[in-house]
C-alpha cells in the first residue's frame, strides 16, 4: 500500500511540475521573458499548477483521474507490461504539458490588454531618467502616470509594460527597472481601474 502511495505521489509531483513549468514558460514567453532567468523553485512551480487547477475544476478532475490511472498501471502492470506503463506516463506528461502551455498563453494574451484586471497598474518614481525612452509611468523624483502594468517583481527587478488597448491592436514593450534605480512604486489593484 505504501509503495502504491509513494508511486502515486511521485506521479502527482511530476505532473504538477511539468504542467506548472509549461504554464509559466508559455505565459512569460508571450511577454518576452525567459523563465529560466527567473530561477523559480520546484515547489513554487508545482504549487502554481495546483492554483491553476483550483480555478479549473474540470481540469482538476481529469488530472486526478489520470494520476490514479497511471498509479494503477504502475502498480499492477509494472513487471508484466512496461510498455503500457511507459505509454501511460508519456501520454499523461504530454497532456499536462499541452494543457499547461495552452492555459499560460491564453492568460497572457488576456493580461496584455488594458481591460484585464489580473495584473496591477503601476507607476514609478525613479532616481534618474531611464537610458532608453521611458514610458509615461516612470518619472524622475515623482510618480509617472499610472498606466503601466506590473508583470513581475523578482530578483530586485521590476518587469512592467504598457498594456494594449481593449481592441487588441498593438505590440508589447517590456521594461525593467532595478530596485536601486527606484525611489518609490505606486501599485493600484482592483476591478474599477481601466485604461483605454
Amino acid at each position: 500500500m505504501l509503495k502504491a502511495f509513494a508511486e502515486a505521489s511521485a506521479v502527482f509531483v511530476t505532473l504538477t511540475y511539468v504542467a506548472g513549468w509549461s504554464y509559466l514558460s508559455s505565459y512569460y514567453e508571450v511577454f518576452g521573458v525567459n523563465p529560466l532567468e527567473l530561477d523559480i523553485s520546484v515547489p513554487v512551480v508545482s504549487t502554481l499548477a495546483l492554483d491553476v487547477l483550483y480555478g479549473k475544476i474540470w481540469l482538476a478532475v481529469i488530472v486526478v483521474i489520470l494520476v490514479i490511472a497511471v498509479a494503477t498501471a504502475i502498480t499492477f502492470f509494472h513487471k508484466q507490461r512496461r510498455g503500457i506503463v511507459a505509454a501511460a506516463l508519456f501520454l499523461t506528461l504530454s497532456a499536462a504539458m499541452g494543457v499547461g502551455g495552452g492555459l499560460g498563453r491564453s492568460l497572457a494574451k488576456r493580461d496584455v490588454l488594458s481591460n484585464s484586471a489580473d495584473l496591477p497598474f503601476v507607476a514609478f518614481a525613479a532616481k534618474a531618467e531611464m537610458k532608453h525612452p521611458e514610458p509615461s509611468c516612470v518619472d524622475v523624483e515623482t510618480y509617472g502616470t499610472i498606466d503601466c502594468k506590473l508583470l513581475l517583481h523578482m530578483k530586485n527587478t521590476y518587469y512592467f509594460f504598457q498594456p494594449i488597448p481593449q481592441s487588441g491592436v498593438g505590440g508589447i514593450n517590456l521594461y525593467t527597472l532595478n530596485e536601486s534605480e527606484v525611489l518609490g512604486v505606486h501599485v493600484q489593484r482592483g476591478l474599477d481601474r481601466r485604461v483605454e
